[in-house]
């Protein structure tokens, strides 16, 4: 899985367009991200992975800050289901920001299960032409665009 080049935020017509995928965003970034989601009633989930060290916790963070349904199995298959179905969330498009993904990024084979649970999620909102997009947000100033993030490295 290859973290894409970051979409404008700004930029209406990416930001409407059926594509997903997962990208680097800019903390500073993150108001305009929000901004254009609200312009075009997408829903935006921010999930804090600050302490999620491992699947579990990931699964944990997910759960907690997508507000998840009570039927949700704390599981990687049951993950993938509340990511490709938000119907207690109706909305035009999804993104979901991740911030503080460097403790889960320190455990490679933690960070490589997360993102193909993410992968797959994609996957399936672009089977459906629906605006799904993960961000996971950095303060560096000089991000690598396409960064590979799939292999647990910053």
């Amino acid at each position: 899985m290859t973290v894409q080049r970051n979409p404008d935020p700004t930029n209406e017509k990416q930001m409407n367009n059926s594509a997903a995928g997962i990208f680097r965003l800019a903390r500073k970034d993150l108001p305009a991200l929000r901004q254009a989601a609200d312009e075009l009633k997408q829903h935006v989930f921010s999930v804090d992975l600050e302490h999620a060290h491992n699947v579990p916790g990931f699964i944990k963070a997910l759960s907690r800050d997508l507000d998840f349904p009570e039927w949700f199995g704390g599981n990687l298959d049951a993950l993938h289901d509340c990511l490709t179905d938000f119907s207690w969330h109706p909305a035009p498009g999804y993104i979901i920001t991740l911030g503080g993904s460097e403790t889960l990024r320190a455990n490679p084979t933690s960070f490589a299960a997360f993102n193909q649970v993410l992968a797959s999620a994609v996957q399936a909102w672009q089977a459906r032409n629906i605006p799904f997009r993960v961000f996971y947000l950095h303060d560096d100033p000089n991000p690598a665009s396409g960064q590979d993030l799939s292999s647990g490295k910053s």
